[in-house]
């Protein structure tokens, strides 16, 4: 199986000299937050396989509304004007719980093709709106959006552009967000993001606010690092683009249905996005299906253009296909039926409780928490805010020995990200960081 698994797979997110020498982890099976590969070993996955299994691996109303959807209509496109009952309801759904913002719904199959779609049609309101120059978007450094030619470029992680000729040059690159790494010594959090903000400004403006098309965000960065931002940044940023007169587009793909307890994390932080980009836990994951929002603003647009060019040349086979809109839609109720938003909060809290435990440990420089994201920052010495040596490889080590104690994380260089579960408990959230401070412990004593 071993040999299978290594042979005929390219795997996304892999450093590949390390795959070919170890035996993959092969998943059979999947029961709440925990799976089993095919040898019978028990994981906690503690990733939600990829930020995404939000509800877990066996949510019965999830798989009852596949089972039902695939017996009706197990397959019909949302195109030429036509589309499933299941996909039209969920549309409705989803801009009425949004809250009245949105005006339309572009469906996708993925995280990456939803923020494709999103430039394009920024480009193509740009191109009808008689503001041709108006192109490039604003991106973070550390952030994601996906792996596309498009959303490959607005990443802000460099091994996303390594070897593809990437990024394309439509971006304006402006810094991240991470008091605890890059604060100057003796910087308070409100002086940190004033320094931030202000450099947002001097590169917008150097590109030319006038040519900006948005500015595209995760309100939470996570494979970034899940870097929280301080409590003044939203505000500033949102004051900064609506000086700019420059749109955001909220990148949900992670930080929405729940995650940061609320339908989408725009929410949690005040923001009004012209559009939001989402994916992943639409459907906890239990089918491929991506969204893109749209506001008033960019839905008139995208409509002129259309009317201007009779045929609105964008499209995608299986977005908004019937089964996958058909979970969507339990997913929906299953958030506000089962009063998930409220047991994100008690994550939240209980994260923070058993994570914050970790600090006494040397190697621990720093906990994030928020809602059901967290990291863990892996330090030589966290008061001086001294890294490792990147070449010990820290992080991956770590992962790789609470793999071995029967706990999935992911490491983003020596940061580990956790997104457990939302239906994940309180002792549940205490066995995994017993399991990670052993990891940890187990990590540095190696080298003792």
């Amino acid at each position: 199986m071993a040999d299978l698994a290594t042979e005929p797979i390219v795997y996304s997110f892999t450093d590949h000299r390390d795959y070919h020498r170890e035996s993959p982890v092969i998943i059979a099976e999947g029961d709440g937050i925990r799976v089993r590969d095919t040898a019978g070993k028990e994981y906690i996955d503690a990733l939600s396989g990829l930020w995404h299994a939000n509800l877990g691996f066996s949510d019965a109303e999830l798989i009852a509304a596949a089972t039902s959807a695939y017996a009706k209509l197990p397959a019909f496109a949302c195109a030429l004007g036509r589309t499933s009952a299941e996909t039209e309801l969920l549309a409705r759904e989803l801009i009425a719980a949004a809250g009245g913002s949105f005006r339309s719904v572009y469906f996708a199959t993925s995280g990456s093709e939803a923020v494709e779609s999103v430039v394009k049609f920024l480009w193509l309101a740009a191109n009808t709106s008689g503001t041709p120059s108006r192109k490039l978007v604003v991106t973070r450094d550390s952030g994601f959006h996906g792996t596309t030619l498009g959303a490959g470029s607005l990443a802000g992680i460099p091994s996303q552009h390594n070897g593809f000729d990437l990024p394309l040059p439509f971006t304006v690159r402006v810094p991240r967000v991470h008091f605890y790494r890059d604060h100057v010594d003796g910087e308070t959090a409100d002086e940190y993001v004033d320094r931030i903000v202000r450099t947002t400004r001097e590169r917008i403006e150097e590109a030319g606010p006038e040519n900006v098309a948005a500015m595209i965000a995760e309100p939470v960065m996570a494979a970034g690092g899940v870097l929280v931002p301080p409590d003044g940044y939203w505000p500033a940023m949102g004051r900064l683009l609506a000086d700019l007169g420059i749109p955001l587009v909220s990148d949900e793909v992670v930080c929405g249905f729940g995650r940061l307890g609320h339908l989408f994390g725009h929410q949690r932080f005040g923001l009004e996005p012209a559009a939001v980009t989402t994916a992943k836990g639409i459907t906890g994951g239990y089918a491929p299906l991506g969204a893109v929002l749209l506001g008033p603003e960019l839905t008139a647009a995208v409509a002129a253009a259309a009317d201007r060019h009779g045929v609105l040349g964008h499209g995608s086979t299986f977005g908004g296909h019937p089964v996958a809109a058909a979970i969507a839609r339990a997913n929906l109720r299953a958030l506000h039926e089962r009063r998930l938003f409220a047991r994100v909060a008690e994550l939240e809290a209980s994260l923070r409780t058993s994570l914050d435990g970790l600090l006494d440990l040397p190697a621990v420089g720093e906990v994030r928490c928020i809602g059901g994201l967290a990291a863990v920052e892996l330090m030589a010495d966290g008061a001086a805010r001294r890294p490792f040596d990147p070449a010990r490889r820290i992080g991956r080590r770590v992962a790789a020995s609470a793999r071995e104690r029967g706990l999935i994380v992911r490491d983003l260089g020596d940061v580990i990200a956790l997104c457990p579960p939302l239906i994940t408990s309180p002792s549940e959230v205490a066995e995994i960081a017993s399991t990670l401070r052993a990891a940890i412990t187990a990590t540095l004593d190696e080298e003792a």
